[in-house]
């Protein structure tokens, strides 16, 4: 009776053992540092003349911070920066009315774009063969939050030697300001070790800033524009 008891005992402590190897650790934070590319559209609002004809891909960075309720939903704060500006071409003109060379003219909405934002995502978690931990995330979810602009609301003129009473604009820049982003984003991560992962993230950003502008009476205070992120990153969790 004795080594029955002794027998059922041990077995006991095997399978406990067993089913404990194979339930994956829970953790239910995670932080993580995202960099990458970003593209704007032309920032509707201003004076045409002041949203230019085309774009170019800018550097996008953010700092991160998940909470996990569940396996399957998160909350995640995203403080993130990156540059606005477009760029069209002007024909001016001297005070004479003489016809001077094309020019690039730039428009800087904003030399930081500074989003102070919360994620909620839907996850579906993947684990390794043997439920030992969760291998990879795929999620998507909605975004809400702060915009802030940095800028300081300049003007810069060509200055021609051929044309010295010559004053027209050359880059344009928007004075700062704040506002409203919110959007979509779908991303990816796998866990090469059960606490470090490799994120992939693609979003699209809507926002809409009213600046501190008082050029040309204001006419070019207020702006909304789509920026679209594609970044990739690092996770920590624990």
């Amino acid at each position: 009776m004795k080594a029955l008891l002794l027998t059922f005992a041990a077995l006991t402590v095997f399978s406990g053992s067993l089913l404990a190897q194979n339930m994956p650790p829970v953790y239910e934070w995670e932080v993580g540092l995202n960099g990458g590319l970003s593209v704007i559209t032309r920032p509707l609002g201003p004076a045409i003349g002041y949203q230019g004809t085309r774009t170019n891909v800018v550097h996008d960075y953010s700092a991160r911070i998940t909470h996990y309720f569940t396996e399957h939903w998160s909350l995640t704060f995203d403080l993130g920066d990156r540059k606005w500006e477009t760029f069209g071409d002007w024909t001016p003109y001297t005070t004479y009315g003489q016809q001077m060379k094309t020019y690039q003219v730039s428009f800087l909405e904003a030399s930081n774009a500074i989003t102070e934002s919360f994620e909620f995502n839907y996850t579906l978690p993947f684990y390794t063969r043997f439920h030992t931990f969760n291998r990879s995330n795929l999620y998507a979810g909605v975004m809400l939050g702060l915009v802030t602009t940095m800028n300081d609301g300049s003007i810069n003129y060509i200055r021609d030697k051929n044309f010295a009473d010559s004053g027209n604009v050359s880059s344009y820049h928007y004075g700062y300001g704040i506002g409203l982003s919110y959007g979509i984003q779908l991303g990816y991560t796998y866990y090469i070790i059960p606490r470090l992962g490799f994120n992939v993230e693609l979003a699209m950003r809507y926002a809409g800033v009213g600046t501190h502008n008082s050029q040309y009476g204001g006419e070019n205070a207020n702006f909304h524009l789509l920026y679209f992120p594609e970044t990739v990153g690092i996770k920590w969790r624990f």
